[in-house]
C-alpha cells in the first residue's frame, strides 16, 4: 500500500474517533470497532526494534528495569526461533500490549488486553508472555486474527458487512 493511501485511511479512522493515534503504539489506538480492527489487520501489527528502550523504576525492589527487544522472539526447544508478532511495545506508556488481544478479546481480565494498562513489570516477562501466550483467551483471539486476515486477503469480507 502507498504511503498517501495509508496516512488516508489513518486520518479516517482518527477523525472517526476524534483523536490521532500511531499504527504503532496500541496505547494510542482509538474504540476497536470492525473498521479500525481491519485497518490494524490490514496494516500488520509492528515491534519496536531499537537497541535502547527507557528505564522504568521497579517498586519492589528499587532497580532500574526496561523492556528489550529480545522478548519478540522466542527459541522452541529443537532451537527454531519465532518472532512474537502478537506482541507490541507501547511507547506512550513504557508498556508491552498483545495485538491479537486487543483487537478481539471481549473481557478485559489479561493485563496484556487493557488499553489503559499495558504489561510493564519487566522483572516478570517470564512467566507471563508464556503463560498469556498459552492462554485459552490469547489462543482464541491469535485464531481470529489470522482467521479475519486469511478472509481480508481473500476479499471475503466485504465492507457492507462491517
Amino acid at each position: 500500500m502507498d504511503e498517501d493511501k495509508l496516512h488516508s485511511e489513518i486520518s479516517e479512522i482518527s477523525v472517526a474517533s476524534e483523536e490521532n493515534f500511531e499504527h504503532r503504539d496500541p496505547a494510542t489506538w482509538p474504540e476497536i470497532t470492525d473498521k479500525p480492527r481491519c485497518f490494524f489487520i490490514e496494516h500488520r501489527p509492528e515491534q519496536d526494534r531499537r537497541e535502547f528502550f527507557p528505564n522504568t523504576l521497579c517498586d519492589f525492589d528499587n532497580r532500574m528495569r526496561h523492556f528489550s527487544s529480545k522478548w519478540y522472539e522466542k527459541i522452541h526447544p529443537h532451537g527454531k526461533k519465532f518472532v512474537c508478532t502478537w506482541l507490541q511495545y507501547s511507547n506512550k506508556k513504557d508498556s508491552l500490549f498483545c495485538f491479537c488481544c486487543l483487537l478481539f478479546l471481549t473481557t478485559k481480565t489479561n493485563n496484556f488486553s487493557e488499553f489503559s494498562k499495558g504489561f510493564c513489570d519487566w522483572k516478570k516477562l517470564n512467566p507471563r508472555i508464556p503463560e498469556h501466550e498459552n492462554s485459552n483467551e490469547h489462543q482464541k483471539c491469535y485464531s481470529d486474527w489470522k482467521t479475519l486476515e486469511k478472509n481480508l486477503k481473500e476479499g471475503k469480507i466485504l465492507n457492507s458487512d462491517l
